[in-house]
């Protein structure tokens, strides 16, 4: 699937930073700005540009970070695969379905799982998604566990993921480490704004699911580590039990 032609369409607010990071699996990918439209506005029409149909009609996938509901259906029409990396509502995705079966819309980038059944948005989401570590830990004289590796399986789109396990390497298994991991995930977030959560909401739930699949990639690693009665056992039951009650129920 990595010779798929990706294809990411944006008015200019989104899809910048995701280009340069997804381009690194998919060379072929490739960004196009549309003009921006106020989203508050209806349009009677919606035309698109000959070397914007052109694109279109030569990629194998969409993925769309454009504002404009109008100007999403438009392309939406087109029947190609498509995924809408702006929430628009269950409603909008179920019009958008009637019209095109092949369109997903996440709740957030780096929360798709590939199982959508659309063979080039789950090639894509296998690479880009729910974020998947393979951690590779040692231990120092005192018997302290480091992470001396870690490998990004499947990473966010906005890049977030990678530059914040960059962070953490050579860092001892502490609430520190996890906390300032979590920390640089909101900061570095770049979801953009759902009509289901606000802003920080997101960001503050990328955070934590980047946190919790980290957990459990340094868990399997070293289960012991997170034993009941444990710091870091308390420490992350905590953080579970933080995302299912920070009224999160629509990441799940």
């Amino acid at each position: 699937m990595l010779n798929v032609k990706i294809l990411i369409l944006s008015d200019g607010k989104y899809g910048d930073r995701a280009i340069l990071v997804i381009k690194k699996k998919f060379p072929e990918a490739e960004l196009i700005l549309l003009e921006e439209e106020d989203p508050t506005m209806f349009l009677d029409e919606v035309i698109l540009k000959n070397d914007v149909e052109l694109a279109i009609e030569h990629a194998d996938l969409l993925i769309l970070y454009v504002r404009h509901p109008d100007v999403v259906m438009e392309i939406v029409s087109r029947g190609k695969p498509t995924i809408l990396a702006i929430n628009f509502g269950l409603g909008f995705l179920n019009q958008s379905i009637e019209l095109n079966p092949k369109v997903n819309m996440p709740i957030s980038m780096c929360n798709a799982l590939p199982d959508t059944g659309i063979d080039e948005i789950d090639g894509y989401f296998e690479k880009f998604g729910n974020p998947i570590y393979k951690i590779k830990l040692e231990y120092n004289d005192n018997n302290t566990p480091i992470i001396k590796n870690a490998e990004l399986i499947v990473e966010s789109p906005c890049g977030a993921s990678r530059a914040s396990i960059d962070l953490i390497l050579g860092k001892e298994v502490t609430p520190d480490t996890f906390n300032l991991f979590a920390i640089n995930i909101r900061q570095e977030c770049r979801e953009p704004v759902s009509v289901l959560l606000s802003h920080d909401e997101m960001s503050e739930s990328s955070a934590v699911k980047h946190l919790l699949n980290l957990i459990e990639a340094i868990e399997k690693e070293d289960p012991s580590l997170f034993l009941p009665n444990t710091l870091l056992g308390e420490y992350a039951g905590k953080r579970r039990e933080e995302f299912k009650t920070k009224n999160l129920k629509q990441l799940f």
